[in-house]
């Protein structure tokens, strides 16, 4: 319910191929931060993976980061060479042969949770349609049983903002002015797209 406050991270839902597919990258062994499904992410200049923040962990900021995607899960082997196959990436975990999986095509749009900045019950978030917004980094970001990530869309910016909002998830028991809607993103600043900028 979009009047429930249920954070389920950034959950890819549409593509006008019909398919939506992650793709391979690579996170550092002994990387810190923990990353869950439904995480933003970024590519650094060393071919690496990180979260999607200024410098990679839940205490930096989002403007301007350019965004490479959604991430969707890992798999390792650990320190004792067993197979480790996970939702989200517990930080700090020493591996080899690392695979992330990142929803990275920029025609991805995906469905989140944004906190009604109006009135809840009261104002629509129709008006929200066009304008653009960074993500609000959750900490400790996410659950280590189910590997969802717990983070939100944050507030409409006054410039470029990391996502564009471009409609809403359909649920005939949701109200545009419930307080917790859930909308359908794209990644405006894309690393492999240029940005446009807010109506």
């Amino acid at each position: 319910m979009s009047s429930t406050s249920a954070p389920f991270g950034f959950r890819a839902s549409f593509h006008n191929s019909g398919q939506m597919r992650p793709k391979a990258y690579v996170i550092a062994s002994t990387y810190a931060a923990s990353i869950f499904s439904g995480d933003p992410v970024k590519l650094v200049d060393a071919g690496t993976i990180q979260l999607g923040t200024s410098d990679g962990t839940r205490s930096g900021t989002t403007d301007g980061v350019a965004l490479l995607g959604i991430f969707a899960g890992v798999e390792y082997l650990d320190s004792t060479g067993k197979p480790t196959i996970s939702p989200f990436w517990p930080g700090g975990t020493t591996g080899t042969n690392i695979t992330a999986w990142v929803y990275d095509d920029p025609e991805t749009l995906f469905d989140v949770q944004y906190a009604n900045p109006g009135t809840p019950g009261t104002d629509s978030v129709q008006t929200s349609v066009g304008e653009e917004c960074d993500w609000t980094v959750a900490s400790p970001g996410g659950s280590t049983s189910t590997g969802l990530s717990t983070t939100v869309l944050g507030v409409i910016q006054a410039t470029s903002g990391q996502f564009q909002i471009t409609g809403f998830q359909g649920n005939i028991t949701d109200s545009l002015t419930d307080a917790y809607v859930v909308v359908t993103v794209r990644i405006n600043e894309h690393h492999y797209k240029a940005a446009v900028n807010s109506v």
